[in-house]
């Protein structure tokens, strides 16, 4: 009788052992955080990922494609220019940036003196670059010429006096980023009839056009047609049959918003940072993936369950890919080891102000910290890796009703990176 009534026991044990054992994993309980800790100090491999990430699914809506807005009202409209500056644990450099809603380009250095301006208003006529037209001003160059794109109107190289230098006409959108060749990857658009997507409206697909220096179109790759043919098809969505906005003119597949390609210089870590291959991110599948340069296959994805509306993945140098993730109420800052899947680290602060519903950027920059861009409302600040805040700056385009215009991106270069400044401001 003892040894049934032991046995028993055992198997009870056992059996509430299991359960718990399902439950920690699956629900994220007790001790889970605990072991992964242990695990990390014992360098267990498999439990390199100490940093948990969940995420909501964003609502359909956001599969249709809709207008931007160029900012937000700001009840701190006073606030402009450099608000916060320890420039003793500042990355050295200067900071370009587009002011959405105004087609125009700034370079500004720590304490907020203009250094360079770029406008686009002398290539359209009065009221084409109108609130809700999309685009940005995405490099700059040593002499001081600047890349912009203007949403389906194509990609435009400008010189250090907003003199047009060529023009590719193309269904163009968010992103064109100038590689170590001196070529161009810029997004396009492409539309397509998917019944296999929804047989009621159009697709809007997306595409990177490969240009040359001088902005002529040698290659295109279909980021749709990579997917399909990828083991990640079966994330593209499905909406026959789903109510869709009213309005919606097409079906926003992807939503791709930013385009990079790698120099090759951590190839030695992994084959997946091959000099050209591709970083790519597509908003709508909560996604980030790397592309083989040559056959557009994709190497790597990650991101579904742990993004929500991600914008400008970017190599760092230690191998990871920093990103901004929008989330639906709060934005945060990770950064992702592909070669693991493992978040090595991660900046989400419980004030609400840091939030950007659309756009975002992030920069690594020299001594270790990170530019962050709250695109939509129009600030940029400086964080330390322990997430203090060592630099922030409002974008001083604010109209007399509170509206702070919002900025595309910022990027911080160094002043050797642009020798048209010379040595005692710009040069002309």
């Amino acid at each position: 009788m003892k040894r049934a009534a032991g046995l028993l026991l055992a198997v009870f044990l056992f059996a509430g052992a299991f359960v718990w054992g399902f439950a920690t994993e699956r629900f994220r309980i007790f001790p889970l955080g605990t072991i992964r800790r242990a695990a990390v100090i014992l360098g267990l491999r498999g439990w390199s990922d100490a940093l948990e990430l969940r995420s909501p699914s964003p609502a359909l809506a956001a599969l249709t494609s809709v207008p931007y807005l160029s900012g937000a009202i700001d009840p701190n409209a006073s606030a402009k220019g450099v608000l916060l500056d320890e420039a003793k644990d500042v990355a050295p450099g200067l900071n370009f940036f587009s002011t959405l809603g105004r087609g125009e380009a700034y370079l500004v250095d720590g304490a907020g003196k203009l250094r360079g301006r770029w406008t686009l208003e002398g290539l359209f006529s009065q009221g084409e670059l109108k609130t809700g037209i999309d685009f940005g001003f995405t490099h700059l160059f040593p002499n001081g010429d600047v890349l912009a794109f203007v949403e389906r109107r194509g990609v435009y190289k400008l010189d250090r006096s907003s003199r047009l230098l060529w023009k590719h006409s193309a269904l163009s959108h968010h992103d064109a980023w100038v590689a170590g060749d001196g070529r161009i990857y810029a997004l396009v658009h492409e539309t397509r009839r998917l019944p296999e997507i929804d047989s009621r409206l159009p697709s809007l697909l997306d595409a990177i056009e490969i240009l040359s220096p001088e902005g002529q179109r040698q290659r295109v790759i279909s980021l749709y047609d990579a997917l399909w043919a990828s083991p990640y098809a079966f994330l593209l969505p499905k909406t026959a049959g789903l109510p869709l906005d009213t309005g919606a003119d097409a079906v926003d597949v992807l939503h791709t918003n930013h385009v990079e390609t790698f120099d090759g210089s951590q190839a030695t870590r992994s084959p997946l940072f091959r000099r050209g291959n591709v970083l790519v991110c597509m908003k709508n599948l909560n996604a980030v993936a790397i592309l083989d340069g040559e056959t557009s296959a994709v190497l790597w994805l990650w991101g579904p369950t742990n993004l929500t509306l991600p914008h400008h993945p970017t190599i760092v140098e230690d191998g990871g890919v920093l990103l901004f993730d929008n989330g639906i109420s709060r934005s945060r800052i990770v950064q992702v080891d592909p070669r693991t899947d493992g978040v090595t680290w991660r900046y989400a602060p419980p004030d609400e102000d840091f939030f950007s519903s659309i756009r975002g950027a992030c920069q690594r920059l020299s001594n270790g910290n990170t530019l962050v861009t709250l695109s939509q409302t129009g600030y940029a600040l400086e964080i330390t890796p322990s997430g203090r805040t060592v630099w922030k700056f409002a974008n001083p385009a604010v109209r007399p009703d509170g509206f702070r215009d919002g900025i595309y991106r910022m990027t911080r270069y160094p002043d050797s990176a642009l020798p048209f400044l010379g040595p005692s401001g710009p040069g002309g």
